[in-house]
């Protein structure tokens, strides 16, 4: 196990946060960012009065009637997350992405002052550069991390230090266990294992029986306090993507090259960061008329992580698919390697 603390990051309310950045007048009154007819972000004041993400705009509004409800400005969004893993990147000597906006945190911190210290600071400058709250927690392993930073929320820094760490490790709802389903917790319960400490009480041959091998090592390791603290960097993925549909973009008469464009770029951009290049890329095409998706492929001569090396063989497909409007853009690179690793030319 790692002697540096962690740090899970996590932005609030992500969604409904970039769209308030122009708007903050509506701080503190109940906001939803809404994709198509779902939710896709409420902010705090919104789920104090019972609206969650997933739920219909309709329901939404139902336990709600006074929700303000915000386009969500998908290029925006894809804009600032970007933005985020730049700070973290910043600020941090390793980064595991969980999603656009959350990641665990290598920082060097073998100190709690010194973990808490950077935790605050890299709060401070997501509220100055990028304009959102970050909630961070601060654990010696990526679950007592990412409990703590459940229980930062909202817009706060939470430490689960060793002696809360431990009894955690016995009392901590299973259900509440990060990475553990729905359908894991419920065979578990029918085992009698309603919190970690209940596991003591399992035949291992019992527990493996129920929920597999994997879930039964990591349960166990949990309990003994060496499960997973190790910030795996996304220099390993293999695939790496970018999307935009015409439903977040303020404009919703981007042409089909535009689109492309810009999830191209993005994507490289993404790449580029992470120290990867692409040996190709696939392009899924959502036609508005709702026909069935358009997939695009292109295997790239040398390896790249240029935007201009890829797209204009891509418009050419794109201009003989004649897909006249476009929902949406998903473009994905494809068979990535570190630049440092890659062959000059691959045929």
């Amino acid at each position: 196990m790692t002697t540096n603390l962690l740090l899970h990051v996590d932005a609030d309310s992500f969604f409904a946060s970039v769209a308030l950045r122009h708007r903050p007048d509506l701080a503190n009154v109940p906001v939803a960012a809404v994709a198509h007819v779902y939710v896709a972000s409420a902010n705090y004041p919104a789920r104090a009065r019972g609206v969650r993400g997933g739920a219909v705009v309709q329901e939404a509004l139902r336990v709600c009637p006074e929700l303000i409800l915000l386009d969500v400005p998908r290029a925006e969004v894809e804009e600032v997350g970007d933005a985020l893993f730049d700070l973290f990147h910043d600020c941090a000597q390793a980064v595991e992405p969980g999603s656009i906006e959350e990641a665990f945190l290598d920082v060097g911190a073998t100190d709690w002052a010194g973990a808490i210290a950077a935790g605050q600071a890299l709060r401070r400058r997501a509220a100055l550069e990028l304009g959102i709250p970050v909630s961070v927690g601060i654990g010696r392993t990526k679950l007592m991390a990412k409990l703590a930073s459940r229980a930062a929320k909202p817009d706060g820094l939470h430490v689960i230090g060793d002696e809360r760490a431990a009894e955690l490790r016995t009392v901590l709802s299973i259900d509440e266990v990060w990475g553990i389903g729905s359908v894991t917790v419920d065979r578990l319960r029918q085992l009698g294992v309603l919190r970690l400490g209940d596991v003591d009480g399992i035949p291992r041959d019992d527990l493996q029986r129920v929920c597999g091998t994997a879930i039964t090592r990591r349960l166990w390791q949990i309990r003994d306090g060496t499960d997973d603290a190790v910030v795996r960097p996304v220099e390993g993925r293999s695939t790496l993507s970018a999307e935009g549909s015409t439903a977040g973009y303020e404009r919703r008469d981007w042409a089909p090259v535009e689109l492309l464009d810009a999830c191209v770029g993005r994507a490289c951009h993404r790449a580029e960061r992470a120290g990867l290049l692409a040996t190709g890329v696939t392009v899924t095409l959502k036609p508005a008329s709702g026909e069935v998706p358009l997939v695009l492929k292109h295997r790239a001569a040398d390896a790249t992580a240029t935007a201009d090396a890829l797209l204009p063989a891509l418009r050419a497909q794109l201009e003989q698919s004649m897909v006249p409007r476009l929902l949406g853009v998903r473009v994905t690179l494809t068979g990535l390697l570190p630049a440092d690793r890659a062959p000059v030319a691959l045929f």
